[in-house]
């Protein structure tokens, strides 16, 4: 079926096409507006499909042979030639790997990378979270007041993914800086300028990134570099050096990012919802599924793309081979025909997992395990420590100004 001369489907809510203008209850409506009038539409200024239901979703997600993940990290805007030419000569060069990985090598790079986030590790690292939680706790609570986007959830997930990786805690607000650009280039809009100063850091972070795998090949650590080239054992068969490199480089920006904002939308989802914060101070056993019902409620990755590798309909809208989507997954997450009641937050709800706050499919979050552990800890921590706590009136909740991830830039929080 040719569907390439046939006009795109319009919609009344374009405002997708910057999610980050919007509140939380206006993009809320938004998507709750599409599902029910235009759950298939083209977004004309970014050039994408919006796909706002679950199973369309799930079929976008799952099929490999109709839908190729090769644009997940594309640029929203072209890059600039002064870029190309600053990253050719910085020798800048990431590859697909994981999430952008349509090779054949994928299923094997991820399965080695997914030793990093073994349950064993997790445990392993239990301590440290608890500690970095009550760390920031101790540096505060005389305050009765704290940000805890500032303050608690910024740089702690970051410094457990350095754990990970074998990254030195000095270097958390330089990494984070170098991810923040990342995201700008591939998830915002910037300017020729900012993409230049961005692409900079860039190619700074890819340097970083390189030479600490170069570092573990002349003296291993127990940490993911070290393990996966062990795994390697020498054999580009198994798995190059830049391949290792490229784990290294995605996982030091996906791995804390999405769990930062993550970890603010639980906690300002909670607070609003203050039967359910009183709910999880007074039994710590309810924790584990209200942090599935807010990773459905309120999850930190937006929209997720995917090429049409041919022409395809869904929900009776025929889009062309070779057209981009974007899957909004919190709108699949609230979506009427899955889920019951999916605009209220219910952490009694017993299929809240069936979320796909983490995709789905050969590409579902390789850092799911270990995010949603973090969480929890968190969270019981938080209960422990201020049970009172609660959000100071007044403030606004605007998010993170990118396409891709959402969470509050800042959450100012309160307790006698």
């Amino acid at each position: 079926m040719d569907f390439a001369n046939l006009p795109p489907s319009k919609c009344p809510v374009s405002s997708l096409s910057d999610t980050f203008h919007l509140s939380n209850e206006q993009l809320e409506t938004v998507f709750r507006t599409a599902r029910q009038n235009c759950p298939t539409f083209y977004l004309e200024d970014i050039g994408y499909w919006a796909v706002t239901k679950y199973a369309d979703i799930k079929t976008v997600l799952g099929s490999k042979e109709k839908f190729s993940s090769e644009i997940t990290l594309e640029p929203l805007r072209p890059i600039a030639p002064e870029v190309l030419e600053l990253f050719r000569q910085r020798g800048y060069s990431p590859q697909p790997t994981l999430s952008n990985n349509e090779a054949d090598n994928h299923s094997q790079i991820r399965r080695v990378a997914q030793a990093a986030f073994s349950p064993r590790r997790n445990k392993m690292l239990e301590p440290y979270i608890r500690q970095l939680v009550n760390d920031a706790v101790d540096s505060f609570e005389q305050d009765k007041r704290a940000d805890l986007v500032a303050q608690l959830v910024y740089e702690l997930p970051a410094l457990v993914l350095f754990k990970l990786i074998g990254v030195p805690d000095k270097d958390v607000k330089l990494i984070k800086m170098w991810a923040n650009s990342r995201l700008l280039i591939s998830f915002g809009k910037p300017s020729a300028e900012q993409q230049l100063v961005a692409a900079g850091h860039m190619a700074d972070y890819w340097d970083y990134c390189c030479e600490l795998v170069k570092k573990r090949m002349s003296a291993s650590q127990d940490d993911l570099p070290s393990d996966m080239l062990a795994m390697r054992a020498g054999d580009d068969s198994i798995l190059t050096i830049n391949n290792i490199n490229n784990v290294v480089f995605g996982l030091l920006l996906a791995g804390h990012e999405t769990t930062t904002n993550m970890s603010a939308n639980a906690i300002l989802s909670l607070l609003q919802s203050k039967d359910s914060w009183r709910a999880i101070v007074a039994d710590k056993n309810l924790i584990p599924n209200a942090v599935e019902e807010c990773l459905r409620f309120r999850p930190s990755v937006v929209g997720w793309r995917r090429l049409a590798r041919m022409d395809v309909e869904l929900s009776g809208v025929k889009i062309s081979k070779g057209q981009r989507l974007l899957c909004f997954l919190p709108s699949g997450n609230r979506d009427e025909d899955h889920i019951d009641h999916g605009e209220d937050l219910d952490i009694y709800r017993t299929n809240a997992r069936s979320h796909i706050a983490f995709g789905f499919g050969r590409h579902f979050c390789l850092g799911a395990p270990l995010a949603r552990f973090e969480l929890a800890v968190i969270l019981e921590e938080l209960t422990r420590r201020l049970p009172y706590m609660r959000l100071v009136e007044g403030q606004d909740f605007m998010p993170v100004e990118t396409v891709q991830f959402r969470g509050p830039k800042q959450l100012w929080v309160e307790w006698d």
